[in-house]
């Protein structure tokens, strides 16, 4: 059963459901972490709409998207980059600047790293302790001035937790003495209540080598469109990374959907409401169940599962018809670990069930 795992990303439908036998429709998937509300009615309207547009070219500029980020952050629009997703932005960052040396968490997000391995940096890993999984002061002394990249992901992927943003700042200033760019993946502080405390987006102005990356996919459940921005300090330096790709990276349907997510505030509050009632119970669910878990604060849980002769818990739920990510291919984490993204109640009462069932 572990052959239908697929490294570095959850939502892999068709092979979970072909390994349980299962249709993609039955199949309950807590291995993304993407709303649970579904995509607002408001976004799949204009979705629609652009369908008359598509026998065009969409603009390569992104202009449009552009120029509304630059209303909402106030940032010149040569500072901004729009992409296919985050992960497009990560890999253009790092082609356009080239680091030799980096540095990175362990755990999170993969794609940091897959980057990074396709300019021949070197690697090294700020190894975050299982006793409270925090990211602390002391990462500032795996900075050094050979150091050409750091990322941070903020709330951390898979752990859900934060970095306060005086630690943050302190971070940026030991950057800024050793001339090491910081970006940092805020792709999820939108789940997080007052989120805004803890981003660096109004620092940007001050600071040239920070950069900033976020997302419209998980908030708005569009992941199969592919939408994301990067924020940048350094004048200019948006467009310059915007070269390092493909042109007509963004399609219209994406575009439209971007430019009225930008218009859904209304919506954003409800799916955070939502997810933070969910996420407290399904934490306090795990925890009753004697499971390790962390108190994360996006829209995910990383959990540890008992480990012994039985059935891994992933591949049991699987032949169940759940699919959960096993984090056995992070940095720093192993096949007893487990992230689960916020579903809707009902999905995630049958979650905890079956661990139940399981542990029994």
């Amino acid at each position: 059963m572990k052959a239908w795992r697929n490294i570095h990303h959850g939502g892999k439908r068709r092979d979970g459901a072909a390994a349980a036998d299962k249709r993609k429709e039955d199949m309950i998937d807590f291995s993304v972490n993407v709303t649970p509300l579904g995509i607002p009615g408001n976004i799949r309207r204009a979705m629609e709409e652009s369908l008359s547009r598509a026998e065009w070219y969409p603009d390569d500029s992104k202009r449009n998207l552009k120029e509304a980020l630059n209303i909402k952050y106030g940032l010149p629009v040569e500072n901004i980059c729009v992409g296919n997703g985050a992960s497009d932005l990560i890999f253009r960052t790092v082609f356009a600047l080239r680091p030799k040396r980096a540095l990175v968490l362990a755990p999170t997000f993969a794609e940091y790293e897959a980057a990074l391995r396709c300019v021949d940096a070197q690697i090294e890993y700020y190894e975050i302790n299982h006793e409270d999984f925090q990211v602390k002061a002391d990462i500032c002394g795996q900075i050094y001035p050979e150091t050409d990249m750091i990322f941070l992901c903020n709330p951390n992927n898979p752990t859900g937790l934060l970095m306060s943003k005086d630690s943050l700042m302190t971070v940026l200033k030991r950057c800024e003495a050793t001339d090491t760019w910081m970006v940092v993946d805020e792709c999820f502080l939108e789940f997080v209540r007052q989120g805004e405390r803890y981003s660096l987006i109004e620092e940007l102005a001050a600071h040239p080598k920070l950069l900033i990356i976020k997302s419209f996919t998980k908030m708005f459940g569009i992941a199969g469109l592919r939408l994301g921005y990067l924020l940048c300090g350094e004048e200019g330096l948006g467009d310059g990374i915007d070269k390092f790709g493909c042109d007509w990276n963004v399609n219209c349907v994406a575009e439209a959907a971007g430019l009225e997510a930008l218009r859904s505030a209304d919506y954003e509050s409800k799916v955070l409401a939502y997810v933070e009632t969910e996420r407290e119970w399904l934490y306090e669910e795990l925890m009753r169940l004697g499971l390790k878990a962390v108190s994360g604060q996006a829209n995910y849980l990383l959990f540890e599962a008992p480990c012994g002769t039985k059935e891994p818990l992933g591949d049991w739920l699987l032949r169940q018809g759940i699919m959960i990510r096993c984090c056995d291919d992070y940095v720093n984490l192993n096949e007893n670990f487990y992230r689960i993204g916020i579903n809707t109640h009902e999905a995630n009462k049958v979650l905890i069930e079956k661990i139940g069932e399981w542990l029994r």
